[in-house]
């Protein structure tokens, strides 16, 4: 496997995992928020290891693209700062929740099988680093809005192909 094609697996698989935590919050779970619990912490376990691939990936060797050539003088600059932005955004927000996690007064058992805290922090540091978490999240939410905005800009806009470099080469013909 490539590095560009490593790339876009973390990609789709980070972008997958971040579509759940948007949809599902943990307390909304019906009947059993402690089922929602445990599942949003297992899946934060798996984001963490996306997360930490990607980040690794990033720091041995910069970013995968380039700015394109059709894009403006701001473009470009976003192009790089954006990309930097998440390379940063995604491990920091999976970094709040960890420590939301970690602060927790109970204890949490990722997908009801690993236990990931002790369970005897106080309930007032976890509000606070829930509420952390939360602002980390929405703040990582909006940039990743932009950036596809950006992208789908850069492709419909544009019209340099920029979404053809994202997806697998299967689902080339629709774009």
């Amino acid at each position: 496997m490539t590095r560009r094609s490593a790339i876009k697996w973390l990609h789709w698989l980070a972008f997958g995992l971040i579509l759940y935590f948007f949809l599902v919050e943990p307390e909304e779970v019906r009947g059993n928020p402690g089922l929602g619990l445990a599942t949003h912490s297992g899946m934060g376990i798996l984001l963490a290891l996306v997360a930490a691939i990607w980040l690794g990936m990033f720091l041995s060797k910069g970013l995968a693209g380039r700015a394109g050539p059709k894009l403006p003088g701001w473009g470009k600059r976003f192009h790089v700062l954006s990309h930097k932005a998440l390379q940063i955004g995604l491990p920091l927000t999976v970094a709040t929740g960890a420590f939301a996690g970690l602060a927790a007064p109970f204890a949490i058992r990722a997908f009801g099988l690993v236990q990931i805290n002790p369970g005897g922090a106080p309930k007032g540091l976890h509000d606070i680093a829930e509420e952390i978490h939360e602002i980390a999240f929405d703040a990582f939410f909006i940039l990743m809005l932009v950036h596809a905005g950006f992208h789908l800009w850069r492709h419909f806009g544009l019209k340099d192909n920029a979404l053809r470099i994202m997806v697998p080469k299967a689902l080339h013909k629709y774009l």
